[in-house]
């Protein structure tokens, strides 16, 4: 996996903001990652290593996420290359969308699909989810050889 994609797989699970990931944790990422891999292998129906626009709709749909058109054409257009999208970006926009709807669903207090923010809810996700990394941590579990 990219460098990327391992700060925000640890940073999803990180969740007294050390920056570092427990055995529990890297359990609950290892099991994200099979789920997700079988779920782009499904889609993957022409075996290139890769899902197109179409693939996409239909791997997010089965893990249970209902995206309007326009939010799916931002996906694409974020994480593809050439209208492609690799697993390794798969994988970070997995990671976005769980973060996102977890972040979301404690704020929807009466799970009815909607929610008030205030600025700072917005701008400290996204500080936090990266603020806490050890330069070496990462790097040194993630390697891709």
């Amino acid at each position: 996996f990219s460098l990327e994609t391992c700060r925000i797989m640890i940073a999803m699970l990180d969740r007294d903001y050390t920056g570092k990931m427990g055995f529990n944790a890297f359990k609950e990422l290892w099991s994200a990652l099979n789920a997700w891999k079988e779920n782009f292998m499904t889609v993957d129906q022409d075996g290139s290593g890769t899902v197109e626009h179409h693939e996409l709709r239909q791997a997010i749909g089965l893990m249970g996420y209902r995206l309007s058109p326009q939010t799916l054409t931002t996906i694409v257009k974020r994480y593809s290359k050439n209208g492609r999208i690799f697993f390794d970006d798969y994988v970070a926009c997995c990671v976005k969308l769980r973060a996102l709807t977890d972040f979301f669903r404690k704020r929807d207090h009466l799970q009815q699909g909607s929610a008030n923010f205030i600025y700072d809810d917005c701008g400290g996700m996204s500080v936090i989810n990266f603020k806490h990394l050890d330069t070496e941590g990462p790097e040194s579990v993630c390697k891709s050889d």
